[in-house]
Protein backbone atom coordinates (compact mmCIF):
# COMPACT_ATOMS: atom_id res chain seq x y z
CA UNK A 1 0.00 0.00 0.00
CA UNK A 2 2.84 2.30 1.16
CA UNK A 3 4.55 1.87 -2.02
CA UNK A 4 1.01 2.97 -4.22
CA UNK A 5 0.67 5.90 -1.68
CA UNK A 6 4.33 6.76 -3.54
CA UNK A 7 3.48 5.76 -6.81
CA UNK A 8 0.66 8.42 -6.30
CA UNK A 9 2.60 11.42 -4.96
CA UNK A 10 5.23 10.76 -7.65
CA UNK A 11 2.60 10.56 -10.02
CA UNK A 12 1.60 13.92 -8.54
CA UNK A 13 5.13 15.35 -9.10
CA UNK A 14 9.02 16.72 -9.41
CA UNK A 15 9.74 15.87 -11.38
CA UNK A 16 7.72 19.26 -14.31
CA UNK A 17 7.35 18.65 -17.89
CA UNK A 18 8.45 19.56 -21.70
CA UNK A 19 5.27 19.14 -23.50
CA UNK A 20 3.25 19.42 -26.98
CA UNK A 21 0.07 18.37 -27.95
CA UNK A 22 1.34 15.26 -29.70
CA UNK A 23 3.06 14.09 -26.74
CA UNK A 24 0.74 14.72 -24.17
CA UNK A 25 -2.35 14.22 -24.56
CA UNK A 26 -4.79 14.40 -21.80
CA UNK A 27 -8.05 11.97 -22.23
CA UNK A 28 -10.37 11.65 -19.38
CA UNK A 29 -12.86 8.87 -18.59
CA UNK A 30 -16.02 8.52 -19.97
CA UNK A 31 -17.47 7.78 -16.30
CA UNK A 32 -17.17 11.29 -15.73
CA UNK A 33 -20.60 12.28 -17.07
CA UNK A 34 -21.97 10.03 -14.57
CA UNK A 35 -22.49 12.95 -12.14
CA UNK A 36 -26.19 12.90 -10.83
CA UNK A 37 -26.15 10.71 -8.36
CA UNK A 38 -28.37 11.78 -5.53
CA UNK A 39 -27.11 12.29 -1.95
CA UNK A 40 -29.43 10.99 0.42
CA UNK A 41 -31.09 13.80 3.01
CA UNK A 42 -29.43 11.88 5.97
CA UNK A 43 -26.00 12.40 4.55
CA UNK A 44 -26.52 15.92 3.63
CA UNK A 45 -27.82 16.80 7.23
CA UNK A 46 -25.31 14.88 8.99
CA UNK A 47 -22.29 15.99 6.83
CA UNK A 48 -20.88 12.32 6.61
CA UNK A 49 -19.57 13.29 2.96
CA UNK A 50 -17.35 16.25 4.54
CA UNK A 51 -16.27 13.68 7.85
CA UNK A 52 -15.08 11.14 5.36
CA UNK A 53 -13.46 13.19 3.14
CA UNK A 54 -11.32 14.73 5.96
CA UNK A 55 -10.63 11.02 7.45
CA UNK A 56 -9.43 9.98 3.74
CA UNK A 57 -7.40 13.13 3.73
CA UNK A 58 -5.63 12.24 7.08
CA UNK A 59 -4.94 8.64 5.67
CA UNK A 60 -3.42 10.16 2.95
CA UNK A 61 -1.12 13.06 4.83
CA UNK A 62 0.43 10.60 6.90
CA UNK A 63 1.27 8.00 4.36
CA UNK A 64 2.85 10.32 2.01
CA UNK A 65 4.59 11.54 5.76
CA UNK A 66 6.01 8.38 6.60
CA UNK A 67 6.87 7.47 2.74
CA UNK A 68 8.62 10.50 2.05
CA UNK A 69 9.46 11.94 5.16
CA UNK A 70 8.02 15.08 4.32
CA UNK A 71 4.74 17.13 5.57
CA UNK A 72 1.58 17.47 3.01
CA UNK A 73 -1.74 18.76 3.29
CA UNK A 74 -4.17 16.86 1.12
CA UNK A 75 -7.82 17.89 0.03
CA UNK A 76 -10.18 15.63 -1.65
CA UNK A 77 -13.40 16.68 -3.27
CA UNK A 78 -15.64 13.20 -3.31
CA UNK A 79 -19.15 12.38 -5.03
CA UNK A 80 -21.17 10.49 -1.98
CA UNK A 81 -19.49 7.84 0.25
CA UNK A 82 -20.65 5.34 -1.76
CA UNK A 83 -18.66 6.01 -4.73
CA UNK A 84 -15.45 7.16 -2.60
CA UNK A 85 -15.85 3.49 -0.89
CA UNK A 86 -15.99 2.61 -4.81
CA UNK A 87 -12.50 4.13 -5.15
CA UNK A 88 -14.57 7.34 -7.29
CA UNK A 89 -13.51 10.79 -6.48
CA UNK A 90 -13.98 14.13 -8.05
CA UNK A 91 -11.03 15.26 -7.16
CA UNK A 92 -7.58 14.98 -5.21
CA UNK A 93 -5.10 18.49 -4.62
CA UNK A 94 -1.63 18.12 -2.62
CA UNK A 95 0.54 20.85 -1.48
CA UNK A 96 4.04 20.59 0.29
CA UNK A 97 6.86 23.43 1.75
CA UNK A 98 9.38 20.55 0.74
CA UNK A 99 9.64 17.39 -0.93
CA UNK A 100 12.72 15.37 -0.74
CA UNK A 101 12.89 11.82 -1.93
CA UNK A 102 16.00 10.17 -3.38
CA UNK A 103 17.11 12.35 -6.24
CA UNK A 104 13.89 14.19 -6.16
CA UNK A 105 13.61 17.80 -4.35
CA UNK A 106 11.43 20.66 -4.65
CA UNK A 107 9.93 23.24 -2.45
CA UNK A 108 6.65 25.09 -2.42
CA UNK A 109 4.96 22.04 -4.61
CA UNK A 110 1.47 21.74 -5.70
CA UNK A 111 -0.90 19.22 -7.32
CA UNK A 112 -3.93 18.97 -8.60
CA UNK A 113 -6.14 16.46 -10.71
CA UNK A 114 -7.39 17.54 -14.01
CA UNK A 115 -10.36 15.49 -14.85
CA UNK A 116 -13.71 16.21 -13.21
CA UNK A 117 -13.84 11.97 -12.60
CA UNK A 118 -11.35 9.88 -11.05
CA UNK A 119 -10.71 6.00 -9.68
CA UNK A 120 -8.80 4.06 -8.55
CA UNK A 121 -9.05 0.35 -7.71
CA UNK A 122 -8.28 -1.67 -4.35
CA UNK A 123 -8.26 -5.73 -4.60
CA UNK A 124 -5.90 -7.35 -2.79
CA UNK A 125 -3.66 -5.12 -0.93
CA UNK A 126 -2.90 -3.62 -3.89
CA UNK A 127 -4.13 -0.37 -5.94
CA UNK A 128 -5.25 -0.31 -9.47
CA UNK A 129 -5.53 2.77 -11.73
CA UNK A 130 -8.26 1.50 -14.53
CA UNK A 131 -7.10 4.97 -16.20
CA UNK A 132 -4.53 7.41 -16.29
CA UNK A 133 -4.47 9.62 -13.88
CA UNK A 134 -3.26 13.13 -15.18
CA UNK A 135 -2.40 16.26 -12.28
CA UNK A 136 -1.28 19.88 -13.42
CA UNK A 137 1.77 20.50 -10.79
CA UNK A 138 3.68 23.29 -10.24
CA UNK A 139 6.71 23.89 -7.80
CA UNK A 140 9.80 25.61 -6.98
CA UNK A 141 13.82 24.40 -7.29
CA UNK A 142 16.09 26.27 -5.20
CA UNK A 143 19.91 26.07 -4.36
CA UNK A 144 18.77 23.98 -1.65
CA UNK A 145 17.17 21.52 -3.99
CA UNK A 146 19.62 21.58 -6.37
CA UNK A 147 22.27 20.43 -3.35
CA UNK A 148 19.79 17.98 -2.43
CA UNK A 149 19.73 16.68 -5.81
CA UNK A 150 23.52 16.39 -6.55
CA UNK A 151 24.16 15.03 -2.99
CA UNK A 152 22.01 11.86 -3.60
CA UNK A 153 23.23 8.31 -4.45
CA UNK A 154 21.40 8.19 -7.35
CA UNK A 155 23.21 11.52 -8.98
CA UNK A 156 26.59 10.83 -7.81
CA UNK A 157 26.00 7.12 -9.19
CA UNK A 158 25.70 8.60 -12.18
CA UNK A 159 28.06 11.00 -12.01
CA UNK A 160 30.64 8.32 -10.63
CA UNK A 161 30.25 6.50 -14.58
CA UNK A 162 30.42 9.04 -16.93
CA UNK A 163 33.37 9.54 -18.75
CA UNK A 164 34.10 11.83 -21.90
CA UNK A 165 35.15 10.83 -24.99
CA UNK A 166 37.43 12.17 -27.25
CA UNK A 167 38.33 11.02 -30.81
CA UNK A 168 37.48 7.61 -29.20
CA UNK A 169 40.07 8.14 -26.04
CA UNK A 170 38.14 8.27 -23.12
CA UNK A 171 40.74 11.09 -21.78
CA UNK A 172 38.28 12.86 -19.17
CA UNK A 173 36.46 11.97 -16.29
CA UNK A 174 34.20 13.68 -14.24
CA UNK A 175 34.83 13.97 -10.57
CA UNK A 176 32.52 16.58 -8.87
CA UNK A 177 30.22 19.07 -9.68
CA UNK A 178 29.10 22.33 -7.58
CA UNK A 179 25.84 24.16 -8.76
CA UNK A 180 24.28 27.37 -8.42
CA UNK A 181 21.26 29.41 -9.12
CA UNK A 182 22.03 33.13 -9.36
CA UNK A 183 20.36 35.64 -10.71
CA UNK A 184 18.83 33.83 -13.71
CA UNK A 185 21.42 31.76 -14.54
CA UNK A 186 22.45 28.00 -13.10
CA UNK A 187 26.07 28.50 -12.54
CA UNK A 188 28.19 25.12 -12.82
CA UNK A 189 32.23 24.17 -11.78
CA UNK A 190 32.81 20.37 -13.14
CA UNK A 191 36.13 19.23 -11.59
CA UNK A 192 37.60 16.60 -13.81
CA UNK A 193 40.22 14.59 -13.60
CA UNK A 194 42.87 13.74 -16.46
CA UNK A 195 46.14 12.19 -17.78
CA UNK A 196 47.56 15.55 -17.52
CA UNK A 197 46.22 16.14 -14.00
CA UNK A 198 42.88 17.67 -12.57
CA UNK A 199 41.40 21.24 -13.35
CA UNK A 200 37.90 22.90 -13.40
CA UNK A 201 35.72 24.35 -16.26
CA UNK A 202 32.78 27.28 -15.10
CA UNK A 203 30.29 27.83 -17.17
CA UNK A 204 26.60 28.94 -16.97
CA UNK A 205 23.48 28.72 -18.55
CA UNK A 206 19.49 29.23 -18.31
CA UNK A 207 16.87 26.08 -18.08
CA UNK A 208 14.49 25.83 -20.81
CA UNK A 209 11.67 23.26 -22.55
CA UNK A 210 12.88 21.98 -25.64
CA UNK A 211 11.60 18.36 -27.64
CA UNK A 212 10.24 17.67 -24.56
CA UNK A 213 13.58 17.88 -22.55
CA UNK A 214 15.08 20.22 -19.59
CA UNK A 215 18.03 21.41 -21.23
CA UNK A 216 20.81 24.08 -20.83
CA UNK A 217 20.59 26.87 -23.18
CA UNK A 218 22.60 30.22 -23.55
CA UNK A 219 25.65 28.42 -22.28
CA UNK A 220 29.09 30.27 -21.35
CA UNK A 221 32.36 28.98 -20.53
CA UNK A 222 33.85 31.09 -17.58
CA UNK A 223 37.23 30.24 -18.35
CA UNK A 224 40.65 31.98 -20.27
CA UNK A 225 41.00 28.49 -22.80
CA UNK A 226 37.84 29.02 -23.81
CA UNK A 227 39.00 30.83 -27.02
CA UNK A 228 41.23 27.81 -27.52
CA UNK A 229 39.39 24.87 -26.56
CA UNK A 230 35.94 23.96 -28.04
CA UNK A 231 34.10 22.89 -25.10
CA UNK A 232 30.99 22.59 -26.88
CA UNK A 233 32.42 19.44 -28.56
CA UNK A 234 33.54 17.98 -25.11
CA UNK A 235 30.66 18.22 -23.26
CA UNK A 236 27.34 18.33 -25.88
CA UNK A 237 27.25 14.83 -25.45
CA UNK A 238 27.48 14.38 -21.58
CA UNK A 239 25.58 17.96 -20.66
CA UNK A 240 22.12 16.51 -19.91
CA UNK A 241 23.00 14.13 -17.34
CA UNK A 242 25.23 16.97 -15.30
CA UNK A 243 22.10 19.22 -15.70
CA UNK A 244 20.38 18.01 -12.18
CA UNK A 245 17.18 19.83 -13.08
CA UNK A 246 16.95 17.43 -16.12
CA UNK A 247 17.95 14.43 -14.07
CA UNK A 248 15.66 14.09 -11.23
CA UNK A 249 12.82 14.79 -13.85
CA UNK A 250 13.79 12.05 -15.67
CA UNK A 251 14.50 9.80 -13.06
CA UNK A 252 11.14 9.65 -12.28
CA UNK A 253 9.66 8.94 -15.42
CA UNK A 254 8.61 5.41 -16.50
CA UNK A 255 6.46 2.41 -16.20
CA UNK A 256 3.84 3.73 -13.56
CA UNK A 257 4.43 7.33 -14.63
CA UNK A 258 5.35 10.22 -16.44
CA UNK A 259 6.10 13.65 -16.13
CA UNK A 260 5.97 16.49 -18.83
CA UNK A 261 7.27 19.64 -18.33
CA UNK A 262 5.61 23.15 -19.84
CA UNK A 263 7.42 26.10 -18.09
CA UNK A 264 10.94 26.51 -16.70
CA UNK A 265 12.03 29.54 -15.57
CA UNK A 266 14.74 31.40 -12.85
CA UNK A 267 12.63 33.97 -11.26
CA UNK A 268 14.74 35.89 -8.15
CA UNK A 269 16.94 33.06 -7.96
CA UNK A 270 14.11 29.89 -7.80
CA UNK A 271 13.75 27.97 -10.43
CA UNK A 272 9.89 27.70 -11.23
CA UNK A 273 8.37 24.85 -12.67
CA UNK A 274 5.27 23.69 -13.92
CA UNK A 275 3.69 20.71 -15.48
CA UNK A 276 1.76 17.64 -16.34
CA UNK A 277 2.24 14.57 -13.94
CA UNK A 278 0.11 11.10 -15.21
CA UNK A 279 0.11 8.15 -12.90
CA UNK A 280 -0.37 5.35 -16.15
CA UNK A 281 -3.00 3.33 -15.91
CA UNK A 282 -2.44 -0.31 -15.00
CA UNK A 283 -4.20 -3.66 -14.34
CA UNK A 284 -3.83 -6.98 -12.34
CA UNK A 285 -1.90 -8.40 -15.63
CA UNK A 286 0.56 -6.18 -15.54
CA UNK A 287 2.14 -6.99 -12.39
Amino acid sequence: MKLKVIAIFLGLYFSILSVNAETCTITCPSESIKLTEKESIIKKITGLNFLSSKITETVIEKELHDALKSKFKAKLNIFTIKRLKNGEFKSLQLESKKVKYKAFSMSDFYAETICPYNKIIYKNNRIYYPYNIPFKFKGQITNEDIKNIINSKEFQKEINKTSININGINGLKLRNIEVNIQDDKIHFIISLETFFGNFKIKFSAKPAVENNKIILKDIFYNSKKSSIINYNAIFNTIIDKINPVSYEMKAINGKYCRIYITYIKIENGIIKTQGIFTINKNTEEDE
